[in-house]
């Protein structure tokens, strides 16, 4: 009887412990996430999630597709979210201070810090996105900014090397460490404009409207400048290669003989086929272009085509160190999240952590073989990690395979310096007031009077900009 009594309570205590433990890992209580970005390939955003609760099994994750838009519009959008109640716990941004500023995004520099695989972070972007002590944000992907070619142009163009610029002889392309001013005096010699759509050729299609000369010269120049001169306290626009740069910017932006895409009034009646991407059209020999538009590479193939990705132009030949510009991404988490470190393992898994992309990878690899067995042009990767992982590295060369010219920009990634658009306080505000037809000193403006005025300008500019970059940071240290 006492033997019965001891069998049944030992299995009424085996049941309590079970019921009391969740009956172990499997059955333990779900963690519920969300998540929001604008990328475009919604299809691998749900695979990388699927991949995530795989590995995660007691965390779920709502992908949040409400939230429309792209860049500021997106992060509008999330101010909105964030005012009804339902931001986001993990989401992208492209303008960190902004979201900050309102208290929408979570300090994780305790996460941060503690990670090894942040510690692999390449150093130049490590050291963004960080607001006197505070981590308001971590990086997701760096694109290359670099510049694409028109190999068929180059090749037929009887370009020989000379006193003005290197072509290599046995293919007719630009040689791939090239210079700023050899870059300059190509796009000036491989134009043929004007003429008729057979033979028109535009040397090149600028970075957005206007050449980027005036934040990327500077950095490549100078090894303590960063993206815009930013040296990590202050800009310095008063500094010769910043005044330098911008005077070629301006130059060359008043030009409308063919060397770039800006016409004289008139042209695009008599030449509409110059109003359109001249590089994806084959009527641009050269476009300052970021990776995120490789997709222009596949469609021009599709068309006899063929487009390369030469690296950025450096400030001079045998250049000790090569800094490549790249563009950088950036997710955040909620201040509002009930779950900031499970929050925050989304996130890194989403971005710069090593098993992400290893998931990341593996699903792009599919996608390839998919396309391979469908008959179907392959993609390229256009986004790539910010951490030295090799074993990662290794696996990206083939699927960029065919893009003449990136992996000269790879063999220095590690030196990359990233753009400050996304992080940096008080940018955003700046680059409006720049741009204001309202100011007297108005970039485009003073572009008009002349390349002289760079050297006008310069301290006004260094003043507003730091004093802008002052203001905004105080407001996120407070």
């Amino acid at each position: 009887m006492k033997k019965n009594i001891l069998l049944i309570m030992t299995f009424i205590f085996t049941l309590l412990l079970v019921a009391c433990n969740g009956g172990g890992n499997k059955n333990k209580n779900k963690i519920s996430l969300s998540y929001a970005d604008w990328n475009a390939d919604i299809d691998t955003t749900r695979e990388m999630i699927e991949e995530f609760e795989k590995e995660y099994p007691h965390i779920t994750v709502e992908l949040r597709t409400d939230i429309a838009g792209h860049g500021e519009t997106f992060t509008n959008n999330l101010v909105d979210a964030a005012g009804a109640g339902i931001l986001p716990d993990v989401f992208a941004t492209d303008n960190v201070p902004v979201i900050a500023e309102k208290g929408l995004t979570l300090d994780v520099a305790k996460y941060w810090d503690n990670d090894d695989d942040a510690k692999l972070v390449y150093e130049f972007m490590q050291n963004t996105a960080i607001y006197g002590q505070r981590r308001y944000a971590i990086p997701s992907f760096q694109f290359l900014k670099g510049i694409m070619i028109n190999l068929d142009i180059f090749e037929n163009s009887g370009l020989k090397t000379n006193d003005k610029y290197r072509i290599d002889s046995s293919t007719g392309y630009p040689v791939k460490d090239w210079t700023f001013s050899e870059f300059i005096e190509i796009a000036k010699a491989i134009k043929n404009f004007p003429g008729n759509d057979e033979n028109t050729v535009i040397g090149l299609d600028t970075w957005y409207g206007a050449p980027d000369f005036n934040q990327v010269w500077p950095m490549m120049t100078n090894p303590d400048f960063m993206y815009d001169t930013w040296d990590g306290e202050k800009f310095n626009y008063t500094h010769k290669s910043w005044i330098d740069a911008t005077k070629m910017k301006m130059e060359l932006h008043k030009l409308t003989d063919g060397t770039t895409n800006r016409y004289e009034e008139g042209i695009l009646e008599e030449f509409p086929f110059l109003d359109a991407y001249i590089i994806e059209t084959g009527y641009g020999a050269m476009d300052i272009e970021g990776s995120w538009q490789f997709n222009i590479i596949q469609t021009a193939k599709e068309r006899d085509i063929n487009i390369g990705f030469w690296p950025y132009p450096r400030p001079a030949e045998g250049q000790g160190t090569f800094f490549p510009p790249v563009i950088l991404d950036y997710l955040a988490i909620s201040s509002a999240t009930e779950h900031p470190e499970e929050a925050y393992l989304l996130g890194k898994w989403m971005s710069y952590g090593r098993k992400g992309w290893e998931a990341r990878i593996e699903i792009f690899e599919n996608k390839r073989a998919e396309e391979f067995e469908e008959g179907k042009p392959m993609s390229l990767l256009d986004r790539y990690p910010v951490a030295n992982y090799p074993e990662i590295w290794d696996k990206i060369d083939p699927l960029v395979e065919g893009i003449e010219g990136i992996q000269e920009t790879f063999a220095h990634i590690h030196n990359g310096k990233p753009d400050i658009d996304k992080w940096m306080p008080g940018y955003r505000d700046f680059i409006r007031w720049m741009q204001d037809p309202d100011n007297p000193n108005n970039f485009d403006l003073m572009t008009e009077q002349g390349p002289q005025t760079a050297e006008v300008i310069a301290p006004i500019y260094n003043k507003k900009i730091n004093e802008l970059f002052k203001e905004s940071l105080d407001k996120l240290i407070k």
